[in-house]
């Protein structure tokens, strides 16, 4: 019933090419998917870990829940949702229920792609949780279905590309949240320091979050490695967190791990799991 991969970061955005020159010409990100539909149109860019980022444009039906999502905070683009892979996910809802969630926005009427959610409000997390149980990649479900593009609508970039080993946050408290990543989604939890701690699955990035009752909750980063390695040192991850301001493109902070290698304290060093 446990996950076995944090599988992608989904932001919410008025357009593809607000976004997507940044991820790729900062980070070198590839265009792995991406598609119109009437409701909303996800495209991914991956990385060289296989981590990757979703972007969610509004589609041209006037109730786009990506377009109330921004319009209802007036923002040009937000974290929306994290996504987490999973073998069974009949057994991952009924887990979710047996410790007091109800997942919402369940779809399991199609095989190559089922899916449900747990709301922010019910976890404390301040992001959504997304669950799916997949027969394929996003690239490989979209085949060549109407409004798949092939190609990103900016250019490919030449240079290497960064990974995407961890993604940092903030939580209201502990009790909630490690319900749903631990008991219900497999994570591995361990504390660097005291007052954070880090939840890994088998694969995808690590989910670096600290507790603080009295600020808003909610993802705050994604920690890139320019050199396309996956190590990284909890310090310099929380303090990028304070110091870099949000993109406002991508509606979230990022940085370069490997720009600042070395500087930062080993004292709560992540080893790489890959």
């Amino acid at each position: 019933m446990t996950a076995y991969s944090l599988d992608h970061v989904a932001l919410a955005v008025r357009r593809w090419h607000q976004a997507g020159p940044v991820l790729a010409g900062r980070f070198g990100g590839r265009w792995d998917s991406g598609y119109v539909q009437p409701v909303f149109c996800p495209a991914q860019i991956e990385y060289a870990d296989g981590m990757r980022v979703e972007l969610l444009e509004p589609g041209a039906d006037p109730g786009s829940f990506v377009r109330r999502f921004l319009d209802g905070r007036q923002a040009a683009a937000l974290p929306h949702h994290i996504t987490f892979k999973v073998r069974d996910i009949r057994a991952t809802l009924e887990a979710a229920r047996a410790h007091g969630f109800e997942p919402i926005l369940v779809n399991l009427a199609n095989a190559y792609w089922q899916e449900g959610f747990l709301h922010p409000k019910d976890t404390g997390l301040g992001f959504l949780v997304q669950v799916a149980q997949a027969a394929g990649s996003p690239k490989d479900i979209a085949g060549d279905m109407p409004g798949a593009h092939p190609s990103p609508p900016w250019p490919t970039p030449e240079g290497p590309r960064a990974a995407l080993p961890v993604v940092a946050g903030r939580v209201a408290g502990w009790d909630r949240a490690r319900t749903v990543l631990c008991d219900i989604l497999g994570g591995v939890e361990s504390s660097p320091a005291p007052g954070v701690s880090v939840f890994a699955w088998r694969s995808g990035a690590e989910l670096l979050l600290t507790a603080d009752p009295g600020a808003a909750p909610g993802l705050r980063l994604l920690a890139f490695r320019g050199d396309g390695t996956t190590s990284w040192e909890a310090p310099e991850v929380l303090e990028a967190a304070e110091r870099e301001p949000v993109v406002p493109e991508l509606g979230i902070r990022v940085t370069d791990l490997a720009a600042d290698a070395g500087a930062g304290s080993k004292e709560g060093t992540v080893p790489t799991r890959r």
